[in-house]
């Protein structure tokens, strides 16, 4: 093990990291945690007269669908940025890539069984099988294959209803998103990323208001296709918030849950089963089937992780998770800052 270990050389120069990736993760992981409450709390979605609770329809139409996708998607991006590094620097580029998405996998079974609908044993699986491979194709294809590709795959999954299905398709877009360069020329367009959110947003608006909520939970095909317009409309808002001076809040807030993500986002389901240990039964503390304390102790993890991250990253730079996530991909400590759940990227 020790040898397979050491026979990859990391990278020596690193590729400078993109705030605009970091926020942006960092948002999605604060969905990611709203969507995992009602699951972890068995929370119900109807109330005693069997109609659907206001606060499950709300965490239905904007929250659910809505963040996993920015999740992959990134994952994607990170991954491309991160192959433009190993395949230039590292003679086994696809090795350490492996054993990468390997340490995935492990942590994922380990995660699963604390939340069973966790992402990173998805994620590790599908990286194997699609990311890994599409690094074969020829580099002056690589691009327009895998984006071709992708969107074939994301369409065909979102008129089979979403959900995980989603994941090989945002991971191709978001591989020849990051390995093409267009990250850095769409955030230096904001015209073309405000027009992009704008014809997002205005599919969102028109699919709200040609149907309605039992509709969308019927045709999931629709509430899946809403989901990505919707998550297209939370990343442009975003990344132009970032133009303003709403950029220092941003950075403070969401930089630092992005930049360590993957501690997070196991972190987090770690104190969620302790709460729900001491406190098993959020329905008797509010009138709305406990989804309104839910939203304070998610709040209260939050602004936890903030502090906790921003402290951690001012001693040690990484976080823990992602820093024992560098050492198996490249078998020693020095290398790359990848661009982890975020780089490989986004859990």
């Amino acid at each position: 093990m020790t040898s397979q270990l050491t026979d990859t050389a990391p990278p020596t120069r690193r590729r400078s990291r993109i705030l605009a990736l970091d926020v942006v993760r960092g948002f999605a992981l604060c969905g990611i945690l709203l969507v995992n409450l009602p699951p972890l709390f068995n929370l119900d979605s109807v109330d005693a007269h069997g109609d659907p609770l206001a606060f499950y329809r709300f965490y239905e139409d904007f929250v659910q669908n809505r963040f996993f996708p920015i999740f992959s998607f990134l994952f994607g991006i990170g991954f491309g940025l991160m192959w433009l590094s190993a395949s230039e620097r590292s003679p086994r580029p696809r090795l350490a890539l492996l054993r990468r998405f390997a340490f995935l996998g492990v942590l994922g079974v380990v995660h699963q069984l604390l939340q069973p609908g966790e992402a990173l044993l998805p994620y590790a699986i599908v990286g194997i099988v699609v990311l890994l491979p599409s690094t074969w194709i020829p580099a002056r294809f690589l691009t327009p294959v895998t984006t071709v590709l992708g969107a074939v795959l994301l369409i065909a999954a979102i008129a089979s209803g979403g959900g995980l299905a989603v994941i090989p398709g945002l991971f191709l877009l978001g591989f020849a998103t990051g390995c093409s360069g267009f990250v850095k020329r769409t955030l230096d367009h904001p015209g073309r990323l405000a027009l992009v959110g704008s014809l997002a947003l205005a599919v969102t608006l028109i699919g709200f208001a040609v149907t309605d909520y039992e509709t969308r939970q019927i045709d999931q095909w629709i509430n899946a296709g809403l989901g990505m317009t919707m998550a297209l409309t939370y990343v442009v808002v975003i990344v132009l918030l970032l133009r303003t001076p709403a950029e220092a809040a941003l950075r403070m807030i969401f930089s630092p849950l992005g930049r360590t993500a993957l501690s997070n986002y196991v972190g987090a389901t770690v104190i969620m089963i302790g709460v729900r240990f001491v406190v098993p039964d959020l329905s008797r503390f509010d009138s709305h089937g406990g989804y309104l304390v839910g939203l304070i102790i998610c709040l209260g993890i939050i602004i936890v992780q903030v502090v906790g991250s921003s402290l951690w990253l001012r001693f040690f730079g990484q976080g823990p998770l992602e820093k024992l996530w560098r050492i198996v991909t490249w078998g020693r400590r020095s290398g790359p800052q990848p661009h982890e759940f975020t780089r490989m990227t986004s859990s």
